[in-house]
């Protein structure tokens, strides 16, 4: 303990009375490989644990499993509240939370159609591309609202939860098999002979 006292007082930003975070933290290189190792699966488990760390802390009746599931219908409550808690604390964060939330439901929509076209032919087409161009598209708010969470949350880095686990090297193994199969698959698509 500092004993100081000449040294201003510290605050825990973004933790409740019993010390917990009100959001979900994770370093900013952490939420990058698992986002793309996992093909943007984690982003399902992402929104998840931010509903389940609010709803800890707020003590809100909430199913954070739904909110994760259909998370394009609760993304803008989600980043709107982390820009509350960023403005309670007096902090400064340009990251424009609606455009964000915005840009990952049109982006989301847009991915879904895309991949309901390209099921309906059995023929490689510009749709079986699309949810790999758009990947990065939906990572961006993603990112953005990551990192307002961790300030929001008094962990500018997210240093608290930067280290990977076990569990996490799973979900990149499981990943890379996801990969391994896109790749596969596109590269029989396109090297299948036409017959004809």
């Amino acid at each position: 303990m500092d004993t100081n006292i000449y040294n201003a007082p510290e605050a825990d930003l973004g933790k409740d009375s019993t010390g917990e975070a009100e959001f979900y933290v994770v370093s900013k290189t952490k939420f990058l490989i698992l986002y793309f190792g996992t093909c943007g699966i984690y982003s399902i488990y992402w929104f998840y644990r931010h509903w389940k760390e609010y709803k800890l802390t707020s003590g809100e009746k909430m199913l954070p499993v739904l909110r994760a599931i259909f998370s394009i219908f609760f993304t803008y409550p989600l980043f709107t509240t982390i820009q509350s808690r960023i403005e309670e604390a007096k902090l400064s964060y340009q990251w424009h939370p609606i455009l964000m939330a915005v840009t990952y439901i049109v982006v989301a929509l847009a991915n879904y159609i895309s991949d309901r076209l390209s099921a309906l032919t059995s023929e490689v087409s510009i749709f079986d591309f699309i949810s790999l161009a758009l990947m990065p598209i939906m990572a961006l708010p993603l990112f953005s609202a990551q990192k307002a969470a961790n300030l929001a949350c008094g962990d500018r880095l997210g240093e608290s939860n930067a280290k990977f686990t076990l569990l996490n090297f799973l979900w990149l193994l499981f990943g890379a098999v996801i990969w391994g199969m896109v790749f596969l698959g596109a590269y029989a698509a396109l090297t299948k002979p036409s017959i004809g």
